[in-house]
């Protein structure tokens, strides 16, 4: 089962506090032209992911959280083969990536019915909403829209196949997550669907206002 502990909740907390939402500024003009350059190919023009997810959602997520994971990519602590030629012979200084965050983050997130983000998986609903708030949502929030002055992304109106993915990812240490072993590699597989069922139908319900 998921291990929920009180002191890990307050150090998410203290974690997630207004201090970590900050980032270097960007250019949002000079991210745009470089986002056409070198990432629309794959995350489409409005960077609201492709593929049936293979590619995600980048429209709207937090600068910082941008910004860090491109330096993750670069510096290989996130593994991800795609993202390799784009830092083929250090390509993207620290400015370009500012940049990129402050185009991506200033996108609007797109209506997931619009863009053909499934709004169900098969999965526990009820099971997965209890787990989802009580592991999940301090972070994320509760809608799954993030946590406001932090770098915590949404995970409304992401790729199911892409959110599943991640699940994969930090399990096998393919992606640091610092309470790796309590909130994945301790959870039963249908704990997980549940939680990922649930989040999906987050999609179908109107967002936070």
């Amino acid at each position: 089962m998921l291990v929920s502990r009180a002191c890990l909740l307050l150090a998410v907390a203290v974690l997630t506090g207004p201090a970590a939402g900050v980032a270097q500024a960007g250019s949002p003009e000079a991210g745009a032209a470089l986002f056409m350059k070198e990432c629309a190919g794959c995350h489409g023009s409005s960077a609201i992911g492709g593929k049936d997810g293979e590619y995600p959602r980048l429209a709207g997520l937090p600068p910082g959280y941008i910004a860090q994971q491109l330096k993750d990519f670069r510096d290989r602590k996130r593994q991800n083969k795609p993202m390799l030629p784009i830092f083929k012979v250090a390509r993207l200084s620290a400015d370009q990536i500012a940049d990129l965050a402050a185009h991506l983050s200033a996108l609007p997130v797109p209506d997931p019915a619009q863009v053909g983000v499934p709004d169900q998986v098969e999965g526990d609903l009820a099971l997965g909403e209890e787990l989802y708030v009580r592991d999940c949502a301090l972070c994320h929030g509760r809608a799954g829209e993030g946590k406001a002055e932090t770098d915590n992304p949404p995970l409304r109106a992401q790729w199911p196949a892409y959110l599943r993915r991640q699940i994969d990812d930090f399990r096998a240490e393919r992606r640091g997550h610092e309470y790796r072993d309590a909130l994945f590699q301790e959870a039963e597989p249908d704990e997980l669907e549940a939680i990922l069922a649930w989040l999906i139908q987050l999609n179908c319900q109107a967002p936070p206002g």
